[in-house]
Parts: C-alpha cells; sequence; structure tokens
C-alpha cells in the first residue's frame, strides 16, 4: 500500500546519523527538497565532517544531540549500532522518530537497542544520488500515523516511497530495490557492449542504453501494462524482434534473473539478526 499523507507532514529537523556515501546523499537531497526544515548530520569522522561541511546547508555535529520531535535517519553499518547506542542520554530517542536504513536489523531489535518503540525500516538504492530512489518503508508496530507520515516526507528527497504490508517483504525488498540498480546495470552492460562492437563510442552507446532503459520504464508506467504485453506488443511474427526474444529465451534470461533476485533476497535473510 502507498501513503498520501507526507506532504500533509510538518519535519522540524531531519538528523542523519552517519556521514558515508548513502548518508552523505540523503543529507544533501534533505537539504535541496526541504529547505524549510533543519538537516543536521552526525559523522564523527574528522575527514568526512570537514567534507559535510562544505555544504552550507547543513550542519555538520560529531556527537547526536537530540531535540523534540527529530526524525533520525540512522545511516550506519550495522556494526556501529551499539557504538552510537552506548553514547547516547537516557532517554535520547524517546521523541524521535527513527528511520534505519541498515541491512538486515530487524525492527523488533532495534526498538530494543534504541529504547524507543517508534521505530521504522527503509530500503533505498543508488538511485537516491539523482532523486530517484524506489525505497521501501516498514513502519514497526510502535510507529504510528504520525511516524510513518514524517518519515515518508523525509524518505520522498530521494524519491519515490512504497510501504509493504509487513516487514516480511524487506528480503524481497533487499533483491528488488537495493540491489535493483547493480542488477539492471549488469544487463545493460550487454546493451553498451553490442553497440560498441557495432561502431558507436561510449558515450553514443550508454546514451542509447540509458534512452532505452527509461523509456521502456515510462512505457510500462504509463500503458498500465505488464512486461510481457509490452514486449509481446513489440513482436511481429517473423520480425527482428522475435528473433532476439527467442534467443533470450533460448538463455532462460528471465529465470537467470529470477534466480539472482531469490539468491539477492536469501542473503538477505541469512544476514539478518
Amino acid at each position: 500500500m502507498e501513503s498520501t499523507d507526507a506532504d500533509r507532514a510538518v519535519v522540524e529537523r531531519a538528523v542523519v546519523v552517519g556521514g558515508g556515501h548513502m548518508g552523505s546523499v540523503i543529507a544533501g537531497r534533505l537539504a535541496e527538497e526541504l529547505p524549510g526544515a533543519g538537516v543536521t548530520v552526525v559523522e564523527p569522522s574528522p575527514d568526512r565532517a570537514a567534507a559535510l561541511r562544505g555544504n552550507q546547508r547543513l550542519r555538520v555535529e560529531e556527537s547526536y544531540r537530540p531535540e523534540p520531535g527529530d526524525v533520525v535517519v540512522l545511516a550506519l553499518p550495522p556494526t556501529a549500532l551499539d557504538s552510537f547506542v552506548s553514547g547516547l542520554p537516557a532517554d535520547a530517542l524517546h521523541d524521535a522518530t527513527v528511520v534505519s536504513i541498515m541491512a538486515g536489523v530487524r525492527l523488533e531489535t532495534l526498538a530494543a537497542r534504541l529504547g524507543t518503540p517508534r521505530v521504522l525500516r527503509a530500503m533505498p538504492n543508488l538511485a537516491a544520488e539523482v532523486g530517484q530512489s524506489m525505497t521501501m518503508l516498514c513502519p514497526g508496530p510502535g510507529a504510528g500515523d504520525d511516524e510513518l507520515a514524517g518519515a515518508e516526507k523525509v524518505l520522498s528527497a530521494i524519491g519515490e516511497v512504497l510501504v509493504p504490508p509487513d516487514e516480511s517483504f524487506l528480503d524481497a525488498g533487499t533483491a528488488l530495490v537495493g540491489s535493483g540498480p547493480a542488477l539492471v546495470a549488469y544487463v545493460a552492460k550487454g546493451f553498451t557492449d553490442y553497440a560498441e562492437q557495432a561502431g558507436f563510442d561510449a558515450a553514443g552507446s550508454l546514451r542509447l542504453t540509458c534512452q532505452v532503459l527509461r523509456g521502456t520504464a515510462d512505457l510500462l508506467e504509463a500503458g498500465n501494462t505488464g512486461p510481457e504485453e509490452l514486449y509481446g506488443r513489440a513482436s511481429t511474427p517473423g520480425g527482428t524482434t522475435e528473433q532476439g526474444i527467442a534467443r533470450l529465451g533460448e538463455h532462460r534470461v528471465q529465470d537467470a534473473v529470477r534466480d539472482a533476485l531469490e539468491k539477492t533476497a536469501a542473503r538477505s535473510r541469512e544476514l539478518a539478526d
């Protein structure tokens, strides 16, 4: 299901804990998309903190100092969670909404370690860099409508947000969403390799491939049709596309994609605590 309350949510301050790659991307997008909200990044590393201070719209701190109504995004490695918690004052997160993008850390574990039931899990992807992430967001049982709306508002700064029925969907979400860009890019390399083999230069090959992918995605979304109907419609009997589809079928490409996604989801389940 998708929530529609995010537009009405008010976020006074968003705090991103962890100024690594995804944390800095989220913070930067928040500063652009939510100019009315204060955006703070908590980053103890002097080098990373110095780089983040290059963005004048960000406030950078070495440790988290809570303020009422904070929406806190935990962009830490899972192994750093205990260290973060040990440095918090008592009840520091009591009034906060906490959104974790840490892979494999379940809602029950988050609530227990953070000392608050107002926790949510999210799975964004690399397309956050260009504001096109597909982010899955799952609220814990102690997070109400207000917490969900606030979390959605924050994550909408990096792209679209989908709320699945429950947490069990996040392992599949890790495969589809988290690993999706890498898997699609792997397939896209077949297009760019062929284009270069056919004589196009690298820039032209990439441009062709990107527009084909972009246009196909727009067709699927605008037409409200499934992929099978789209490639079936394009496959004239005896024509060129039919030959290509048949060859992909011989190589069982769809089976390979499903298997890759399942292996990714299985690994997500293994890594979960």
